[in-house]
């Protein structure tokens, strides 16, 4: 399970805190907010299956495909990176707590209802 704690980060002279934290066991959230402010500048999910809870999951897939193994689950966890690239993109933006997904390392808005077509 992936710690929960405020952490600080300095992304292009601002100042920012992050959080991590589980949504289920296959995503994680991460909120972004400037220092000093409470209303979140935004949120992105970020696939991440937890080999503590996805164990025999993955053991199986171990097993039986290991060629798959990379493909059928997200190990990477949430870094400084994935949080510097969100903070570029809703940084200069007018608009706030819009929500993200970060998958294969690139991060893309998440299309909401009322904009999908």
């Amino acid at each position: 399970m992936p710690k929960q704690r405020v952490r600080r980060i300095v992304v292009d002279g601002g100042v920012y805190r992050w959080r991590v934290r589980p949504v289920d066991p296959h995503w994680l959230t991460v909120r972004v907010w400037r220092d000093g402010e409470r209303i979140p500048l935004a949120d992105m999910r970020i696939p991440f299956d937890d080999p503590s809870v996805n164990y025999p999951e993955m053991l199986v897939a171990a097993r039986h495909a290991p060629e798959r193994f990379d493909e059928l689950f997200a190990r990477e966890p949430v870094g400084p990176g994935h949080v510097a690239d969100l903070i570029r993109l809703c940084a200069g933006q007018e608009w706030r707590c819009r929500t993200f997904e970060a998958i294969d390392g690139i991060v893309q808005p998440v299309p909401t209802p009322a904009s999908a077509e």
